[in-house]
């Protein structure tokens, strides 16, 4: 006597609905524009962590022209970050 088995076919998963292209367009606008607010955030963490390193260098600089050139520095990178930040924001909304 012989046996057979027969497996039973298995119906494939139903098919996940294709997003609309217009659907993929925003998740993918969403996803960059999170992205570059992270980004945003990170330059604007580390520019002010430049010019708080700068100012304390300042403070113990030992000469009056090296303290005048930290603190102008420190100043203008605040100010240029600055700038770049509130730009960048404004493009990310």
């Amino acid at each position: 006597m012989t046996t057979t088995s027969t497996k039973s076919v298995r119906e494939p998963a139903p098919a996940k609905p294709a997003l609309k292209v217009e659907e993929r367009r925003e998740r993918t606008r969403r996803i960059g524009r999170e992205i570059g607010i992270l980004a945003v955030n990170a330059y604007e963490r580390g520019v002010a962590d430049i010019v708080a390193l700068e100012k304390d260098a300042a403070k113990i600089a030992p000469y009056p022209w090296a303290r005048n050139a930290l603190t102008m520095t420190a100043g203008l990178v605040e100010d240029v970050g600055a700038a770049y930040v509130k730009t960048a924001r404004q493009v990310l909304r």
